[in-house]
């Protein structure tokens, strides 16, 4: 119930899904495919070997992360 209530309080809508199934999962997939598509982008645009794929990553989601998004 605490955790419920910090959702209610936070405004976030906490969603459930059952495990392996991506189908019922399309916002976190959709989430993932835009990370990729951008670490590929940076890494492209940069012209640097793929093994900085893990460090494009972790860029492409915290710049996510920061930016506002206005529904």
């Amino acid at each position: 119930q605490t955790l419920h209530a910090y959702f209610a309080a936070e405004g976030i809508l906490h969603q459930t899904s059952v495990a392996r199934t991506p189908e019922q999962n399309r916002v976190v997939e959709r989430r993932n495919r835009t990370l990729v598509e951008a670490a590929r982008t940076m890494l492209s645009a940069a012209k640097v070997p793929l093994f900085f794929w893990a460090k494009a990553i972790a860029i492409a989601c915290f710049t996510q992360n920061c930016s506002l998004v206005i529904p």
